[in-house]
C-alpha cells in the first residue's frame, strides 16, 4: 500500500513538473513570436530607397508603401542609384546651366508623354490672330521629360486630336556649338517603315519636326506652350499665286539671251 501511494505521488509530481515546464517556455516564447510577427508586418509594408551619391547620405531611407503613394515616389526609388547619377551627368554635361535634382529626374524618366492638349489657347505666343483659329493643337510641352531624354528611351506623341499615340525611339542627342541640343529619333511604323523624328531646344525655343504614318507634323513650343500642326496646314497653296517658277528668277542672264535673240530677228 505505501509503495502504491510512493508511485501515484511520484506520478503527480513529474506530470506537474511537465505541466509547469510547459507553462514557462509558453509565457516566455509569446512576445518574441508577437515581435517577430510585428517586425514582418513592417518589413512588408516597406520599401527601402537607396540613396544616390548626390545626397552625400550613406544610410537608407525606408520609404512607406501604400496605395496612396504617387507615381513619381515609386518611380524615384526604381530609378536610382549609379543609372541615375550617370543619366544626370550626362545632362549636364550638355546643358550646364541645368540643375535637376534626382527626384525630378526621376519623375521625368517615369512620364511616358512628352507634351500634353493645353486647356486654354496661350496668349503669349508669336503667332498672328488668324493662326490661333487656323486648326493647329496647342500644348503643354514637358521640357524637363525632353531635357532628360537619352538615346533608347521611348515617348508617346499625338500629333492631332483625333491622331492615335506613337511611340519615338530616342536614337542619338547631339548637342551644338550654338548652345542647342537636337534629339533624333524615329517612329516603327505598321508598314515596317521608320519615320524620322527630330526635337531641337535652345534655352526656351524647341522646334520639332515628324514624319508619321498620318504625315508630317511641325513643332514649336517656347518654354512650354507651343503648339503642333500638320505641314499641309501652315503650307497652303494660295490659288490666286501661281507657282510656275519664271526663268528671269533663277537665270540673272535671261534677260539679256532674250534680248540678244530679239536683235538677230
Amino acid at each position: 500500500m505505501q509503495t502504491q501511494s510512493s508511485f501515484w505521488l511520484k506520478t503527480l509530481a513529474a506530470a506537474g513538473l511537465a505541466f509547469g515546464v510547459i507553462y514557462f517556455y509558453n509565457s516566455e516564447t509569446q512576445p518574441v513570436t508577437t515581435q517577430l510577427s510585428t517586425a514582418s508586418t513592417t518589413a512588408a509594408n516597406t520599401t527601402t530607397k537607396p540613396l544616390t551619391a548626390h545626397n552625400n547620405i550613406e544610410q537608407d531611407i525606408p520609404v512607406t508603401s501604400g496605395n496612396n503613394k504617387s507615381n513619381v515616389s515609386l518611380s524615384s526609388s526604381a530609378m536610382a542609384g549609379p543609372e541615375l547619377q550617370a543619366r544626370m551627368d550626362s545632362i549636364k554635361q550638355r546643358r550646364p546651366g541645368l540643375d535637376y535634382s534626382p527626384e525630378e529626374v526621376a519623375a521625368a524618366v517615369a512620364r511616358s508623354n512628352s507634351w500634353t492638349p493645353a486647356e486654354n489657347t496661350p496668349a503669349d505666343l508669336p503667332l498672328k490672330p488668324e493662326e490661333l483659329t487656323d486648326g493647329r493643337q496647342f500644348i503643354q510641352l514637358d521640357t524637363v521629360k525632353i531635357e532628360t531624354l537619352m538615346p533608347d528611351d521611348a515617348i508617346n506623341v499625338r500629333v492631332a486630336e483625333n491622331a492615335k499615340d506613337y511611340a519615338v525611339v530616342i536614337d542619338k542627342v547631339e548637342k551644338h556649338d550654338y548652345n542647342s541640343i537636337s534629339w533624333y529619333g524615329h517612329i516603327q511604323g505598321e508598314d515596317g517603315q521608320k519615320y524620322s523624328v527630330s526635337f531641337t531646344r535652345g534655352e526656351t525655343l524647341t522646334v520639332g519636326g515628324l514624319d508619321t504614318p498620318d504625315g508630317h507634323y511641325v513643332l514649336q513650343a517656347h518654354g512650354n506652350n507651343g503648339w503642333i500642326a500638320s505641314s499641309q496646314l501652315l503650307f497652303k497653296a494660295d490659288p490666286n499665286v501661281s507657282d510656275a517658277i519664271h526663268p528671269a528668277d533663277v537665270d540673272p542672264n535671261y534677260a539679256h539671251t532674250r534680248d540678244s535673240h530679239q536683235h538677230q530677228h
